[in-house]
């Protein structure tokens, strides 16, 4: 049996496009097929008062819901007696990326599923929150997909992942494969004398480099492969091109940037996977990138995920916390002072230097508990507040805005 794929359902029609077109490159490639759903925590507001929490039976309920839509599924697309159904518990992207670790799974493809404005605010997309954090190349299918591309426009940007991108998007195209390198040359527009023989001479060199990189992928891959050079907005122009050529896949890399700084800033494989309307292939690196690796010995900065002073500090209150009941108090400029989980036992703490990002869990023992997930990002500071014999009672976290406190709650 070749390599596993795995494909991610909600078991809805959102999720049938990614589940015909495992089906298909699971039959044309002899891969084994992992399909994984979420069953999502009931969310429940804390007002203060006693609420009454989730019993077993009702997640046990949904649960086999769940699995009687993905059966479902999995039949209707013709899933081979060897395509394993795993339901889990949790948030969707978390545990998607989870499963695919498990597995060993080589590719994850997943449904575009809803993408309207929202969406984006409440930061329901499953599709981009998988890409944002997964090691693994995801393939994002619109509800109607289904057949496996014969062509695709790859984004080159010459950092080193448009190559590894467009290697990979070729074990998903049908052969005989066609690939477009495209490469958009932006912001020149805003540099002085931009038509003079400056710019000629720079546009010969990226259009030089671009063909020899699209005459080395021919070479060696068997695929038809070309160059092609836009100018303007990245993912508008990538669009707007494989529009116009009527390609069927467009391909990218994540380039790993932190998740503060995606959110900010957004990313050209965001602006693809929310702009396309066929089918888009995120490939992220094999590394972290420089400016997420960990600080060398000597260097300063917040890289060292093992020595940084935060993970051991957070390390130490989770140490002596988890299991005791805890209040998470959230300070905004803006919405004011919010409580969240109140008199919810802490199951655990960890701080990422790489994303700058504080993960809190919060719950009750068992699966059908109520439970919180709270990520706190653009963390600034993080202070350790002990008690009178010096025991850590809470955490103290300054945040871009506002700032949060964890504390223990007194029984």
């Amino acid at each position: 049996m070749g390599e596993t794929l795995l494909v991610a359902t909600d078991g809805s029609s959102s999720a049938m496009g990614a589940l015909r077109l495992a089906a298909s490159l699971a039959r044309r490639d002899r891969k084994r097929v992992e399909v994984v759903a979420v069953v999502e925590p009931v969310p429940f507001f804390d007002a203060g008062f006693m609420v009454a929490l989730p019993e077993m039976e009702v997640y046990e309920a949904r649960r086999q819901a769940l699995l009687r839509e993905v059966q479902a599924q999995v039949e209707a697309v013709g899933g081979g007696g060897n395509w394993n159904i795993h339901i889990d518990q949790g948030l969707p992207a978390a545990r998607i990326v989870q499963r695919s670790q498990d597995v060993g799974a080589t590719l994850i493809v997943v449904g575009r599923g809803r993408r309207g404005p929202l969406d984006r605010i409440l930061g329901t997309e499953t599709a981009l929150q998988v890409i944002r954090i997964s090691h693994v190349p995801v393939l994002v299918v619109p509800e109607e997909g289904g057949e496996p591309p014969r062509s695709a426009a790859v984004g080159v940007d010459f950092s080193g992942f448009g190559p590894r991108a467009a290697r990979m998007a070729l074990g998903v195209l049908q052969p005989p494969a066609e690939l477009v390198l495209v490469h958009v040359l932006s912001g020149l527009e805003f540099l002085p004398g931009p038509t003079g023989a400056w710019r000629k001479d720079y546009e010969a060199e990226v259009r030089r480099r671009l063909e020899e990189m699209a005459a080395e992928l021919g070479g060696t891959t068997g695929a038809t492969v070309r160059a092609q050079l836009l100018e303007g907005e990245p993912a508008k122009e990538i669009l707007k091109f494989v529009e116009k050529q009527g390609l069927d896949l467009v391909v990218c890399g994540s380039h790993g940037l932190s998740f503060v700084a995606r959110v900010l800033l957004g990313s050209v494989s965001t602006r693809l996977v929310r702009g396309s309307p066929g089918p888009v292939f995120v490939v992220p690196p094999l590394e972290p990138v420089d400016e997420l690796r960990p600080a060398r010995e000597g260097e300063a900065g917040k890289g060292d995920s093992e020595e940084h002073p935060w993970v051991v500090l957070v390390a130490e209150f989770a140490r002596a916390v988890v299991g005791k009941r805890t209040s998470l108090e959230v300070q905004d400029p803006d919405l004011g002072v919010q409580v969240c989980g109140r008199g919810l036992p802490l199951q655990g703490v960890r701080f990422d230097p790489q994303q700058e990002r504080l993960e809190i869990h919060l719950g009750e023992e068992g699966v059908s508990g109520a439970h919180l997930s709270h990520a706190l990002a653009g963390v600034e500071a993080l202070d350790l507040l002990r008690g009178p014999e010096g025991t850590p009672m809470g955490l103290r976290i300054g945040l871009r805005r506002g700032q949060a406190i964890l504390s223990v709650v007194s029984d």
